[in-house]
């Protein structure tokens, strides 16, 4: 069972028919027929009920629908973790600043950040400009 043809069968069972899900993967419809009798064969259960103008999923196709939806999802979600595995953001951020009433602000920006990265650590020197700046060489 291929990824490529359970998302056929879930636009099949969501178009309701050959033609429209033909159009909508831009696949040709004898293709898509195919692929549809090959998974039922497969799976050794009829999935569709034809009729002439419509396809309606049978309670095997319910079920089929329900795990493709699942296993689809996943895949997804499994592209996606592997993706961002090279964004992730992380590292230190050095603040040097005075004393005013904006640190509580700042401070209340760097948890949300946080939140959202974890992976960034924050670090603020406070003081006169001198001071600030001495400590800011020294890291």
């Amino acid at each position: 069972m291929e990824l490529r043809v359970l998302n056929y069968f879930l636009t099949v069972a969501r178009e309701g028919g050959l033609t429209g899900a033909s159009e909508v993967l831009h696949v040709t419809q004898p293709t898509m027929s195919r692929q549809i009798q090959e998974l039922e064969e497969e799976l050794g259960q009829k999935l569709f009920i034809r009729t002439t103008r419509s396809m309606v999923l049978t309670p095997e196709g319910m079920l089929l629908r329900k795990r493709a939806e699942e296993i689809l999802e996943m895949a997804e979600r499994t592209k996606s973790e592997f993706s961002a595995m090279g964004s992730t953001v992380a590292g230190d951020v050095l603040i040097g600043s005075g004393e005013t009433f904006a640190l509580k602000q700042l401070t209340d920006l760097m948890a949300q950040i946080r939140e959202e990265y974890p992976g960034i650590h924050f670090q603020i020197y406070s003081g006169n400009a001198e001071e600030v700046a001495e400590r800011l060489e020294k890291v």
